[in-house]
């Protein structure tokens, strides 16, 4: 069984590791970011998610990872929030149990064997701005009767542009989602917005109407319409 664990307490994750390593095959995770890249880029069987989490919290992580991963495993979330708000604040952003701390490891491995005997979702849901219209799935951007395949790359930057979309996405944001703490040399992602500019300028020739993106200098990319600019 394949579990990623995204927690920054490193003391907690080395109680985890000690007790499961023997049979569970484990990634870890310390910030939030780096466990959304995990979660949605392998195949798991169950995650064990914290809430309180540097650079991306739990609960938004959570509502990211059921919006975006094509195959979804469960989440059991561990936290310190007690409350029954937050409880229902997390079953909300798509948890699929709730253990609180401090927890018994033995519990701990009870529920993720549980949890791991669900099936796991496959999330199919077509991504729109306006007539644009994404398939994740597929990777497939469609305006009208015009299609493209996009690569992979192309397909994330497109699906965070619309999951956002009129708002910008920051190009530090994209880098980082895309190649984590080291990413390649400057430019590599202005290649990659231009290729998506080149295939939506390339749809609209299709006959569909006009959808771009846009820079702002201050703020990141952003989607937009016709006179949106």
């Amino acid at each position: 069984m394949r579990v990623l664990v995204i927690e920054d307490n490193l003391d907690i994750q080395a109680n985890i590791a000690d007790y499961l390593e023997p049979e569970y095959l484990l990634d870890f995770a310390y910030n939030g970011e780096e466990g959304l890249k995990l979660a949605c880029a392998n195949d798991y069987d169950v995650i064990v998610l914290d809430l309180n989490l540097p650079r991306l919290d739990g609960i938004e992580l959570c509502r990211r990872y059921k919006a975006e991963a094509r195959l979804q495993a469960p989440i059991l979330m561990l936290t310190a929030r007690d409350t029954l708000d937050d409880k229902e604040d997390g079953f909300a952003a798509g948890a699929d149990d709730y253990l609180t701390k401090p927890f018994a490891l033995r519990e701990l491995k009870m529920r993720i064997g549980a949890l791991a005997n669900r099936p796991r979702v496959i999330n199919a849901l077509e991504l729109r701005f306006g007539d644009l219209v994404l398939d994740p799935s597929g990777q497939t951007a469609t305006i009208g009767e015009a299609s493209r395949r996009l690569s992979n790359m192309e397909a994330d930057i497109l699906k965070w542009l619309i999951q956002e979309a009129p708002n910008p996405v920051p190009g530090s944001t994209i880098s980082y989602r895309i190649w984590g703490e080291d990413p390649p040399a400057s430019g590599a992602l202005r290649t990659h917005i231009y290729n998506l500019r080149r295939i939506l300028s390339e749809l609209r020739r299709g006959g569909g109407p006009a959808i771009a993106i846009a820079t702002d200098r201050e703020r990141g990319y952003r989607l937009c319409r016709d006179g949106e600019r």
